[in-house]
């Protein structure tokens, strides 16, 4: 039996692997960092998808459709240490449970703790967006965040 959402994923992760290889040795384009941010959250998209159509529940997709809103609300660059920490934990554990869920038996058992993992995703999603929830520093969303970036750059 030929699993063709394993091999799917697995090529984004080593596509994703070596972009990021790439980056380091070549330089670091201004919008790198954010475009790599937004290949893996298409990539969590679309793993949950196909974890969805396999019949994993169509709850798996409301994490990383929630990662869409938190951006609109506040742009990742304004993320502390603490918050980008916690989000890339939170973002790595859903990526290997929605992995584990396409895999074949046994190891598809891990997908039991895919529905807890996506719990904690959203509660680490919407503490992002949450005043206070993580430190105590105004967020900004996207447009304000800009502006403060321009107004800086302007300042030198």
């Amino acid at each position: 039996m030929t699993y063709p959402s394993v091999g799917l994923v697995a090529f984004g992760i080593a596509t994703d692997w070596i972009d990021g290889a790439i980056a380091r040795r070549g330089g670091v384009a201004a919008y790198g960092r954010r475009f790599d941010l937004e290949a893996d959250s298409l990539l969590t998209l679309g793993a949950a998808i196909a974890v969805a159509r396999r019949g994993g529940g169509t709850s798996l997709l409301v994490a990383p459709l929630l990662r869409y809103a938190v951006v609109a609300a506040r742009d990742p660059r304004t993320y502390t240490a603490e918050e980008l920490l916690s989000d890339r934990i939170s973002g790595i554990a859903q990526m290997a449970v929605l992995v584990a869920a396409l895999l074949p038996w046994p190891l598809r058992a891990l997908s039991l703790v895919a529905v807890p993992v996506s719990a904690a995703r959203c509660a680490a999603l919407a503490a992002l967006v949450t005043s206070g929830a993580v430190h105590s520093t105004p967020h900004m969303r996207p447009a304000e965040a800009r502006l403060v970036h321009t107004r800086r750059r302007g300042d030198r």
